[in-house]
């Protein structure tokens, strides 16, 4: 038993590394956004968001879904307001939820919102490109929406012609 006694020593420490490897990867608080326009779907998962911001391109009058989760893998709850809203440059166009949450440990909040051409052209606005901004606690999301008319000359065709 004493002879083996580093073995399982040195065995209990390597699985206790790989353990705090696995545990830290999977705590802390994720995001993810699903945007649907048309018959095209895109998911931003968590490890996106630091490397772009996501953009989606759609006809002018057709309506953009999207679906943001926050999922709360940690011991304790996350109260947060979540806010999302339309920018063109550095102004603020329109404001589209506005949510108090209350995150379990280990649960997620999911919201849902449209944005249509109609709301922007309400506001004064028409086709272009704008950046929708998602921000709760310390964490901004933004997600870039083109917006293109099929008459304009240079319209960019989704499909390549047959």
């Amino acid at each position: 038993m004493r002879r083996n006694l580093f073995l399982y020593l040195a065995l209990a420490c390597f699985i206790g590394v790989i353990a705090i490897f696995v545990f830290d990867g999977y705590m802390g608080l994720y995001d993810t956004l699903h945007i649907t326009t048309g018959e095209y779907e895109q998911t931003v998962e968590p490890d996106q968001w630091d490397r772009y911001d996501p953009s989606v391109r759609t006809d002018w009058g057709d309506k953009v879904f999207f679906s943001y989760e926050v999922d709360n893998r940690r011991f304790s709850s996350y109260d947060t307001a979540i806010q999302v809203s339309v920018w063109k440059e550095d102004a603020k166009i329109i404001d589209l939820v506005a949510e108090d949450k209350a995150i379990e440990p280990f649960d997620e909040a999911k919201i849902e919102w449209t944005l249509t051409s109609q709301e922007l052209e309400k506001a004064g606005w028409g086709i272009d490109d704008y950046t929708v901004e998602i921000n709760h606690g310390d964490v901004e999301r933004k997600i870039i929406v083109r917006f293109y008319s099929p008459e304009e000359p240079g319209y960019p065709e989704l499909m390549p012609p047959r």
